[in-house]
């Protein structure tokens, strides 16, 4: 039963991204993690967090820049309405690039607790549970 929780949520999870969802998740707690240990640090030493904020693991794709929300374009090619006007693939908008909302709202908004992100820390708990 707890594999199915499991399945139904990350299934879910996966529905709401174009890339491979761990890819996403992963690429979403770095660029958070980044974020708030520069920003812990930034009033202290403002070079130490610009030092934290350009630091990224090249492996990983292109650095995205700071946790935010999308802009059309990111998302989108060509001018809307227009006979050239579609949707970027999956490969076009990368995993990195698809974590950025993420993690803003996780910095933002303190953690993620709607939605499906909800969905797969109770279908963690549930699987921890050793009941």
């Amino acid at each position: 039963m707890d594999e199915v929780v499991i399945s139904d949520a990350v299934k879910h999870a996966q529905e709401g991204c174009m890339n491979d969802v761990h890819r996403v998740y992963f690429r979403a707690g770095l660029l958070a993690c980044r974020e708030y240990m520069a920003r812990f640090v930034e009033s202290e030493s403002p070079t130490i967090a610009a030092s934290i904020r350009a630091n990224w693991w090249p492996s990983l794709g292109a650095d995205p820049g700071p946790p935010r929300l999308f802009t059309f374009d990111e998302l989108t090619e060509g001018e809307y309405g227009t006979p050239g006007f579609r949707c970027k693939t999956a490969e076009e908008v990368g995993a990195s690039v698809e974590a950025l909302p993420i993690a803003h709202i996780f910095l933002e908004h303190g953690g993620l607790a709607t939605g499906f992100s909800a969905e797969l820390a109770q279908a963690a708990d549930t699987q921890s549970d050793p009941r």
